[in-house]
């Protein structure tokens, strides 16, 4: 139901209605792997996408020399 009408959320405890996109997203510091909502990731963990890392702490997943997300860092 991730970016959906906001209907389809309605009573969804793992998912929010967006006001500004009226669609289904992650709640707050969470993010959208594909399938679920998981929190996300502190400094130093591993991490496999560029919103996985929390942004409210100045973490991104950083990229090794391949180009591949590896791990939250500041």
């Amino acid at each position: 139901m991730y970016n959906q009408s906001c209907s389809a959320c309605r009573d969804n405890r793992y998912q929010t209605c967006s006001s500004t996109t009226n669609t289904c997203q992650c709640p707050g510091n969470s993010y959208w792997n594909g399938s679920m909502c998981p929190l996300q990731l502190f400094e130093n963990a591993a991490c496999s996408q560029i919103d996985a890392c929390r942004s409210d702490l100045n973490l991104s997943c950083i990229k090794n020399s391949y180009g591949e997300f590896t791990q939250c860092l500041i």
